[in-house]
């Protein structure tokens, strides 16, 4: 059976491979327990054909009998063909394929992507043909194009004619704006 590395303490087989962490009886320390099924082999707990296991090879985590190819490169799992996702030049498996996409750690999945120079233009272009909101979003539209000007842009080649165009028009519309005031002012 399986000890405890704290206490040594034998651990019961109702907490191997729940997935989870359970206490020690003896220390409570918590503890993960995952052991493949040729573990099991000679204790008769087996499940019956080990296959690969039983000519001495790596089995697959999620599938008993089944020959692993490859390990997880998060988790660690070893993992058959049917297993494996090969992902920006790594393995893994389907367990941290959906973590990763859940917690946006994995830039592949992700479908949309925030066109900063995109933003720029729209707060430049569209607020002209109403003329009045030209007065706050030019200057938001400058700001866009400025502060994110050298933005690495994650799945298409960035041009920057957006940022340029939107420079232009944001640009023309506050002057336009400088101009009304010093002829109000002015007249």
């Amino acid at each position: 059976m399986i000890a405890c590395p704290h206490c040594h303490t034998i651990q019961g087989p109702e907490t191997v491979n729940t997935g989870r962490a359970a206490s020690c009886p003896g220390c409570r320390s918590l503890l993960r327990i995952d052991l493949f099924n040729a573990f099991w082999a000679n204790d008769g707990q087996g499940a019956g054909n080990l296959g690969a296991a039983a000519q001495g090879r790596a089995e697959c985590f999620h599938h008993p009998g089944q020959l692993a190819v490859a390990p997880c490169a998060d988790c660690g799992r070893l993992l058959c063909e049917v297993c494996q996702v090969a992902l920006e030049g790594r393995t893994i498996c389907m367990a941290c394929l959906q973590a990763g996409r859940d917690k946006r750690k994995i830039g592949a999945l992700q479908q949309r992507y925030l066109r900063r120079d995109e933003i720029a233009l729209h707060l430049a272009f569209w607020p002209a043909l109403m003329v009045f909101p030209t007065l706050l979003t030019a200057p938001a539209a400058l700001f866009f194009a400025v502060r994110h000007w050298r933005t690495p842009s994650p799945v298409l080649p960035k041009g920057h004619w957006r940022a340029v165009t939107a420079s232009v028009l944001a640009g023309a519309q506050l002057v336009a704006w400088i101009v009304l005031l010093i002829l109000y002012i002015g007249g």
